[in-house]
């Protein structure tokens, strides 16, 4: 094994103490997304996270607290942590565990699937960025009830195959892709600028709409993953239409369509019920 000098170990501690302290998403964003997430759920798991919505909490709160080496990524452990954490849901429901006990390590899980997609957390090589961190995570809670967030939905090759290093990988990559044009966009006129000057149409704004919609995606493949390791029942996808190319995208609507509720003919493609958090 390769020894790392004692200065080596002393950057990387400070990169990874640098990186849990500059993240884009806050507390009140990881539970929106977690609890959006839950809609598109197997339907069996999503009652069970409905019915225990304390212990669902009660896990974000503890992944939040997680300790900042297991949060950031390389140096710091977080791929490892996501790994170990959906082996271990998984584990847990074939033991089986009660699924009051499930219910709250998927909310752990939520938080570390979260930051995974959060470019803030994955990467830290912009010497800026701790000038401009919290700033970006102000506005992404600013924005939320602006940003649709978007399935696009199941990755067969997870469910039926188990790739979750694969899954992890892309999402780590997916961030570090994102990772400079939060910066670049900060710092577009030559100095820091107010985040109450970013707009809906600011790069800003768009890296926050991507990331937070592939963390709902990652989290419901990865959930799916766990609970048909279980033996759990996940619906297959919506029928695409022919001749379709990538992903399908489904999101909630408000309004719905008038008339068609209670019909009995079956579930709407897009739903028309808007998401209600528990209280906190």
């Amino acid at each position: 094994m390769r020894m790392q000098s004692p200065r080596h170990r002393r950057c990387s501690i400070v990169a990874i103490l640098a990186a849990s302290l500059c993240v884009g998403w806050s507390p009140s964003t990881v539970r929106h997304v977690a609890w959006t997430a839950v809609d598109f759920f197997p339907p069996d798991l999503a009652r069970q996270v409905r019915r225990h919505d304390d212990r669902f909490d009660a896990g974000i709160r503890r992944g939040l607290q997680s300790p900042p080496a297991w949060r950031a990524g390389p140096p710091g452990k977080l791929p490892q942590a996501l790994d170990a954490q959906v082996i271990r849901c998984a584990a847990d429901l074939r033991k089986p565990v009660p699924l009051t006990d499930l219910v709250e390590e998927i909310g752990v899980l939520a938080v570390l699937v979260l930051d995974a997609n959060d470019p803030l957390a994955v990467v830290h090589d912009d010497p800026r960025e701790t000038a401009y961190s919290a700033a970006y995570q102000g506005y992404v809670d600013s924005i939320l009830d602006r940003v649709r967030l978007v399935y696009y939905g199941q990755d067969h090759d997870l469910i039926m195959s188990g790739t979750v290093e694969a899954t992890i990988d892309e999402a780590l990559g997916r961030s570090g892709g994102l990772y400079p044009f939060v910066g670049q966009e900060f710092y577009r006129t030559g100095e820091l600028r107010d985040w109450r000057s970013l707009d809906d149409r600011s790069v800003t704004f768009g890296v926050a709409a991507v990331a937070l919609s592939r963390a709902l995606t990652d989290l419901v493949n990865l959930t799916s993953f766990i609970w048909r390791q279980g033996g759990g029942q996940v619906p297959t996808p919506r029928p695409t239409p022919l001749g379709h190319v990538g992903p399908t995208i489904t999101r909630t609507l408000e309004g719905g369509f008038p008339g068609r509720e209670g019909s009995g003919k079956g579930e709407p493609a897009m739903s028309g019920r808007s998401i209600r958090l528990p209280q906190p």
